[in-house]
């Protein structure tokens, strides 16, 4: 049995957490052998790379775009190999949260060059792509409104990532290049509306995961 590479993908505040944790309950449920993980800090020396890459320096130094890009590749690297290739080979789903997709809509929309991320994405990905990704799409003016009150109701701790203090228009570019890339792979990037209730979400990305878990020899209903 041949292994199946989910991702789901999205702008800050789209529900990406909440729809990995209701898919992966699903899965375990049904019995699938199952690998739940994120980028950056799917390893324990990429949780090192996600401190340094999300939360703030008390220095106030912020990285330049270009070594941000390459400690994300970084942990991607090693997520790759300690995670995700292995278990694919051992035919397992493996269902992340974030990957390739977000590093060219958020570091694109910094302004790396589309070449880098091209020569990056050939020299760690070696050709792997996953079979479906999910790409919860939502305005940024709603979704960082769900994140400031979300923030708010988890306490300071829980504000880990620099991003969510981007300026709107950031956010903009970056739904715009996620919306790009769902246009580019229509057949790989299954484009869902995130405003909607979110059992509703739910339901419609079951419709898209069920067919693919049965086309790779899973049994699911």
């Amino acid at each position: 049995m041949q292994g199946v590479f989910i991702t789901i993908e999205g702008v800050e505040g789209s529900g990406k957490s909440t729809q990995v944790l209701r898919l992966s309950e699903r899965l375990r449920h049904l019995g699938l052998p199952l690998v739940v993980s994120k980028e950056p800090g799917g390893t324990a020396l990429g949780r090192e790379l996600r401190r340094l890459l999300l939360e703030r320096h008390p220095s106030g130094e912020t990285w330049c775009a270009e070594a941000e890009l390459l400690l994300f590749y970084a942990d991607r690297a090693q997520h790759l190999e300690l995670v995700i290739r292995p278990a694919l080979a051992e035919g397992k789903v493996v269902l992340l949260d974030r990957f390739e997709d977000s590093t060219r809509a958020y570091q694109g929309a910094s302004g790396v060059a589309e070449a880098s991320l091209d020569r990056l994405n050939d020299l760690v990905l070696r050709g792997l792509k996953p079979n479906l990704t999910v790409m919860l799409d939502m305005d940024p003016e709603v979704s960082l409104q769900r994140v400031e009150v979300r923030n708010l109701s988890m306490g300071a701790e829980f504000a880990e990532t620099r991003f969510d203090e981007a300026e709107l228009e950031f956010h903009r570019r970056v739904r715009n290049r996620f919306l790009a890339i769902a246009q580019n792979h229509p057949n790989r990037v299954a484009l869902i509306p995130a405003r909607d209730p979110v059992d509703q979400v739910e339901a419609v990305i079951w419709g898209r995961v069920a067919p693919l878990l049965r086309s790779a020899g899973f049994g699911v209903d």
